[in-house]
């Protein structure tokens, strides 16, 4: 399985991954781009992400129980309310999607809603190997 950390058809490539789950809570789930990659995104003045800064994408959920036997989770406005969850882009941004966490590997999939555009979205797709 490939890592990847894709804003639409961007792969910002897979930097730190924290995965850490105790007594069914998710304490911290921390997934974020690869800061080289990103600064090489950045840096081509005519592509998407030129406007970005060199500080890579990061996904991050906190303090969220989590039943391993079912080892997935939707995403949810409700889901947002109630926990720390955010994607971060210069901003924190709300995610939407399913976050699907096995023995070997971390998927989060969907879409980031800016907050300054409520209509603007962006797919995202992550898959990050889990550290044992």
């Amino acid at each position: 399985m490939l890592n990847s950390f894709k804003i639409d058809d961007t792969d910002f490539g897979i930097g730190e991954v924290i995965c850490i789950i105790e007594n069914g809570i998710i304490v911290d789930l921390t997934i974020a781009g690869n800061k080289k990659t990103t600064q090489l995104i950045s840096n081509d003045e005519s592509g998407k992400w030129s406007w970005i800064p060199y500080d890579p994408p990061i996904v991050f959920f906190r303090g969220i129980p989590f039943e391993q036997e079912s080892n997935k989770i939707e995403i949810t406005d409700e889901l947002l309310d109630e926990y720390d969850i955010s994607f971060y882009l210069c901003e924190h941004h709300d995610i939407y999607g399913t976050l699907t966490i096995n023995d070997n590997h971390i998927k989060i999939s969907g879409e980031i809603r800016y907050h300054m555009v409520s209509s603007k979205l962006y797919s995202i797709e992550i898959i990050a190997e889990k550290a044992n």
